[in-house]
């Protein structure tokens, strides 16, 4: 390929990749204005198309920077898609680690999927006792047994008033298993509790020193003037220390921080273009 043919492909690929990015552009802002105003599925079918087409985008903000991946992220999270919202988190996190929304919405989608109880219908002893005496097979019990699992710790009477009403040995043994089994789940679960916590607090105390940062700037003023946000992150670190946290409290305070930091970014825009103009008239 000659130079000057080399330069017109590049300067094609220059346009093309400019017109991806103003058509992006469009469609983040329609996407943004659906996700502020609640309409999660109608952000979806903006963010998702982006993220597809120009994964690496960037929204146009300089004080909390945020991929598109954030944005498809929260969007996933507030439609209750929280396995794919994780994974869109974690990947705005790979490509900017200080996102501090991200890390916020990733806090509260794992804190979510630990604390989502999981609907299982276990059988409780009376349900077994009865079985028994209906003369369904030991067998057959501990199958079902294993599916759904069971309400009770298998004790010394709880053990003979299972054989008296026809358990077996197998049946038995497959209750000590499972309930083992849901121990172990429980401590990881509970430890994996404690990591998500921390997580959530660690974000919330990242954005409170994001905005103190601000306030030190030139156009810090424009930050959070009334302290409302920096209240709430008080309050959501506050919820976290408590020894039984009140989970939906932490996740409405999350959410309500989120929710206010993106409408924090067009007032403070707003604010700073007025004290422009301000200044340009004097």
């Amino acid at each position: 390929m000659t130079k000057k043919g080399w330069v017109c492909e590049l300067g094609l690929l220059l346009i093309i990749a400019g017109c991806a990015t103003l058509e992006s552009g469009g469609e983040f802002t329609s996407g943004r204005r659906a996700l502020m105003s609640g309409d999660y599925a109608v952000a979806l079918t903006y963010f998702e198309p982006i993220a597809k087409r120009d994964p690496n985008y960037t929204a146009p903000f300089t004080s909390f920077r945020e991929s598109i991946w954030t944005y498809l992220g929260r969007a996933q999270y507030q439609s209750g898609k929280l396995s794919e919202a994780k994974g869109s988190l974690e990947r705005a996190l790979s490509q900017i680690p200080g996102d501090s929304v991200a890390k916020l919405y990733l806090g509260l989608t794992n804190l979510r999927l630990q604390t989502t109880e999981k609907t299982t219908n276990p059988f409780t002893l009376q349900d077994i006792s009865f079985a028994l005496r209906e003369r369904i097979e030991p067998k057959r019990v501990a199958a079902l047994v294993r599916e759904r699992g069971v309400a009770f710790d298998l004790t010394g009477e709880t053990e003979s008033q299972l054989r008296k009403a026809g358990a077996d040995d197998l049946l038995l043994d497959e209750i000590k298993k499972i309930r083992a089994e849901a121990s172990k789940r429980r401590k990881a679960n509970e430890s994996q509790l404690g990591e998500s916590t921390k997580e959530l607090a660690a974000a919330l105390t990242g954005i409170r020193d994001q905005l103190d940062y601000l306030n030190s700037t030139r156009t810090g003023i424009f930050w959070d003037p009334n302290k409302e946000i920096r209240s709430q992150l008080q309050t959501g670190l506050a919820l976290l220390s408590a020894p039984q946290p009140d989970w939906q409290k932490v996740f409405s305070t999350g959410e309500w921080v989120g929710q206010k930091l993106e409408e924090e970014i067009d007032l403070v825009r707003r604010d700073e273009s007025q004290e422009l103009r301000r200044q340009q008239q004097r």
